[in-house]
């Protein structure tokens, strides 16, 4: 298989070669002129990022290892949603967790439940959805209103703070003026529908710009045919059970401003089911309700010729109310007291409240010299927090209406679904003020001492960020980066940060069930060092060789069901990639990745009859060694466009940590490893085919009807999570 991944890989550098070439003598020249210069305006402006440095510069010079991915290209590929999007990315991998209704972002082979070690940002906004991580709103976050997306592979704690731990997205939606107003309806596979409309106004300084989307499927319906409750005795097995993976949601997001004034907004509520159920039985009752919205208001004040003063206030507010079946009827029926039909139910609910401020500034002290400082605050809270079920589900005695229930077996409450938060509650009140501080000099050392014979750029980025949390401490991050290209057509980056994550309030407080909280947990901690060689083939076709190590210390994981600060992990290897562009909507790119994952904690384990064993080094299972992309979008005219993608992941390892069975040692998951997996997908576009502004686009996804799986972690869905095959997407829109 690698072998057929090298020939594709030769097949698009051959064709892309041939796309420049394609252009027809027959188009009118001064037409094809006026477009050509159209399309190098965009492109130029698509390579500018914000994100690495918050100051202007171009994704070569950028002291990070950034991605772009413009507003064209998504459109292009007939994206559904952004997982789509993130796939194409080196170094990232998404995996379906089957008992969420996540995806699972891996950057280099590391990741965390809920995407809390993921900075995700809206035009620089974080999004806190609960317990200050993303959330279920990522993957649900509109591809429609998106004018390009910012990513770093690597941290960005010395300028963002918390969860900026394995890399940041920023989202940079669209402005007034930018595009077309435009209505869409798109619709496919699974009863899905989507009808969106985008209204995009300019009139002076004031830009006005709003988008709606609303989204619904019945979602993919595959069997599975083993789960947890199959191999516990004690339980009755669940009847094999389809998938449980609808979904709805409406999406509202505007920006206006006038002149250096904005005020943005958005807001999605959502309602989701769980594939495969909150414990790994096969359940169709799990419902996961959202609601998420945030404000912000911000100006932009000029400070001469020189720099920049930039001051916002904003709130987010989120309410998070699922409905958890952990045992279907059929294992409820096995205990006296529950009614036919009625699952083991539980549902804890919290709110979540950010009030913040932050001013930053950048100046040019002196010319080569580029300083960003800047200040934030944030009160945090986690409020009405609740617990609701219809048994007793915290593991210990509990007294319900003056009668107590045991633990187990499990018993019904007469009156059904129970508030027990006064004496079961999963998690509790809590708030937390976060104060940062941070500074960044960007030295153009080419300018400065007047190098410019010696080379085309050289500059060197020293900053560092300081966070002081009122009840986990504080942390220190720095980052250093030197950028050098010695020539126009060759580039270098050498680069070295560190990061932190602080604990959530649910690994801080959990109660009343197996698993507790840990109110003395400290920040989780990585260091990442970078290397990049970059080259221009041509003036159209560039290549990059990107090399990391990172090492990630005091990882929160369970330990005897307590949370404590004591993984460690390391991950290192390299990231190349060819990118070729021949004009508006012919490009080229490839990407693969290596890796090699490993968990350093050496935790020790302990047979019944006094053995010890430390472990090893060893692969902690899921992330693939090789994983890549190819691509191709070409434009046969201007109202035609074709675009084809193959999306390659390499055999899934499991975990190689082991326990003991009796006085035997055995590994912990012996199951055969996830085979690899070739997703092909292609998209056809015809645009002002019926009238001007009227689009038409039709989609395919894993065209071959390939037959793969996302990886079940924890041994329980023994055929792990099984995977849409072959679907298909149509889209209508018009622009006005």
């Amino acid at each position: 298989m690698r072998k057929c991944f090298c020939w594709l890989s030769l097949f698009v550098i051959i064709l892309s070669a041939t796309l420049s070439q394609a252009a027809g003598p027959d188009q009118d020249v001064e037409a094809a002129i006026d477009e050509e210069f159209k399309w190098l305006r965009e492109e130029a402006e698509a390579q500018f990022v914000t994100v690495a440095t918050k100051t202007k510069m171009t994704a070569q010079e950028a002291p990070s290892i950034v991605s772009v991915i413009t507003a064209e290209e998504i459109r292009n590929m007939g994206a559904r949603n952004i997982v789509d999007v993130l796939r194409t990315v080196p170094g990232f991998d998404l995996v379906k967790r089957g008992n969420d209704v996540l995806q699972q972002i891996y950057i280099r082979g590391l990741t965390s439940p809920g995407n809390e070690k993921v900075k995700i940002m809206i035009n620089g906004h974080s999004m806190q959805m609960l317990l200050g991580s993303p959330g279920q709103n990522f993957e649900r976050l509109p591809t429609g209103s998106i004018r390009k997306i910012e990513i770093i592979r690597g941290p960005g704690s010395a300028l963002y703070g918390t969860g900026a731990f394995l890399g940041v997205i920023n989202i940079i939606t669209k402005e007034g003026g930018d595009e077309p107003s435009r209505v869409s309806f798109e619709g496919g596979s699974f009863d899905t529908a989507k009808p969106s409309a985008e209204l995009s106004l300019k009139n002076g300084g004031l830009k006005t710009y709003m988008y709606a989307e609303h989204y619904r499927t019945d979602g993919y319906d595959g069997i599975i045919e083993s789960d947890k409750a199959a191999l516990l005795p004690i339980f009755a097995p669940s009847a094999s059970r389809e998938m449980t993976d609808g979904a709805e949601y409406c999406t509202f997001q505007t920006n206006i401003s006038y002149d250096s004034l904005y005020f943005s907004v958005f807001f999605q509520k959502a309602s989701s089911e769980i594939p495969v159920g909150s414990v790994s039985v096969l359940t169709d009752e799990d419902d996961f309700d959202t609601l998420y919205t945030f404000a912000e208001l911000g100006y932009r004040l000029p400070a001469g010729d020189r720099g920049n003063l930039q001051m916002r206030a904003y709130y987010d507010y989120g309410d998070f109310k699922p409905m958890f079946e952990g045992f279907p009827e059929e294992t409820a029926e096995m205990y006296i007291g529950f009614p036919d039909g009625e699952g083991l139910h539980g549902g804890p609910r919290a709110k979540l409240s950010v009030a913040g401020a932050e001013i930053t500034a950048d100046y040019e002290p002196y010319p080569g010299v580029g300083l960003v400082v800047g200040t934030s605050y944030e009160d945090v809270r986690q409020y009405d927090v609740k617990h609701y079920a219809n048994h007793n589900s915290t593991g210990k005695p509990l007294d319900v209406g003056g009668v107590t229930y045991p633990s187990f077996p499990f018993q019904y409450f007469p009156s059904g679904l129970t508030d027990i938060s006064e004496n079961g509650n999963w998690n509790r009140n809590a708030e937390r003020g976060v104060a940062a501080v941070y500074a960044q000099g960007i030295f153009d050392l080419k300018k400065i001492f007047s190098l410019e014979r010696s080379a085309k750029n050289l500059a060197l980025t020293i900053g560092a960020r300081y966070d002081s949390y009122d009840d986990v401490g504080s942390s220190a991050n720095p980052r250093l980066g030197i950028v050098w290209a010695p020539t126009e057509k060759l580039w270098i980056k050498m680069l070295y940060g560190e990061a932190f994550r602080a604990p959530g309030f649910g690994e801080l407080y959990a109660q009343n069930s197996p698993i507790r909280g840990n109110p003395d947990l400290n920040p989780e901690e990585i260091t990442t060092a970078e290397g990049l060689l970059g080259y221009h083939f041509t003036r159209t076709v560039s290549g990059s060789l990107t090399g990391f190590y990172v090492n990630a210390e005091n990882l929160i994981r369970l330990s005897e069901n307590v949370f404590e600060n004591v993984g460690k992990t390391e991950s290192c290897g390299m990231e190349a990639e060819l990118k070729a562009a021949f004009g508006r909507n012919r490009y080229a790119y490839l990407n693969l990745t290596w890796q090699d994952v490993r968990d350093t904690t050496h935790s020790a384990i302990l047979s019944e009859g006094g053995q010890t064993y430390v472990h090893d080094d060893f692969h902690p299972g899921t992330a693939p060694e090789f994983y890549g992309n190819i691509g191709v979008n070409y434009g046969f005219t201007e109202r035609i466009l074709g675009n084809i993608s193959l999306n390659y992941v390499g055999e899934r390892e499991r975990t190689e940590e082991k326990m003991w069975l009796g006085e035997t040692l055995v590994r912990k998951d012996q199951r055969d490893p996830v085979k690899e997996r070739w997703l092909l997908s292609a998209s056809l576009t015809l645009r002002d085919f019926f009238a001007k502004g009227t689009e038409l686009q039709i989609s395919g996804f894993n065209l071959l009807d390939e037959d793969h799986r996302d990886p079940e972690q924890d041994g329980y869905i023994l055929n792990d999570i099984p995977c849409p095959g072959r679907s298909f997407t149509g889209r209508i829109s018009y622009s006005f």
